[in-house]
């Protein structure tokens, strides 16, 4: 797609035409057979834990991989990682089957005001019909979810502890 040396959401439009929705956290722009995406770090907070998001995403729905394509910045100097998608036909899944997916993946519903779903390991949110869809043949995909580790301070009964500590054992 090239270098995204220019303001990444000029660039995008102008390669692959006006955007084609606007979430919270990203900007979707379509490709043909794929999405690109335009996500903002206001929403992960710090890169390293957009990365892990992405990795976490890739790990519980690989059909719905995310390819990251490179970093830019928006037209307010805010930092951008530009990710690519496969494209998936569908129509919105109901709250209900979704609950259903999600208990079949061994997650808990924890909040139903915010969508979130929930193992001691895992936590997930925005498990809402936008996010969610089933493709013509019956299938449902994950298109669009917070995914993070689940820790103790989510008060989603995580187990989890993130550290940066690294610990030597020399034998």
């Amino acid at each position: 797609m090239g270098c995204w040396t220019d303001v990444v959401d000029t660039t995008l439009q102008r390669q692959l035409g006006d955007e084609i929705a606007e979430g919270g956290e990203a900007k979707v722009y379509d490709h043909g057979t794929t999405l690109v995406k335009s996500i903002g770090l206001d929403y992960f907070i710090q890169p390293i834990f957009a990365l892990d998001r992405i990795a976490l995403h890739n790990a519980y729905f690989p059909e719905t991989r995310l390819t990251v394509l490179g970093f830019g910045r928006d037209s307010f100097g805010d930092f951008k990682i530009i990710a690519e998608q496969p494209f998936i036909a569908g129509e919105p899944v109901s709250d209900e089957e979704i609950a259903d997916f999600m208990h079949g993946m061994g997650f808990e519903l924890r909040n139903p005001r915010n969508w979130t779903y929930a193992t001691p390991n895992i936590y997930l949110s925005d498990m809402h019909d936008e996010n969610v869809i089933r493709s013509a043949h019956g299938a449902i995909f994950v298109v669009d979810c917070d995914i993070r580790i689940n820790t103790p301070e989510l008060h989603q009964g995580g187990i989890r502890h993130l550290t940066t500590d690294i610990v030597w054992n020399a034998e």
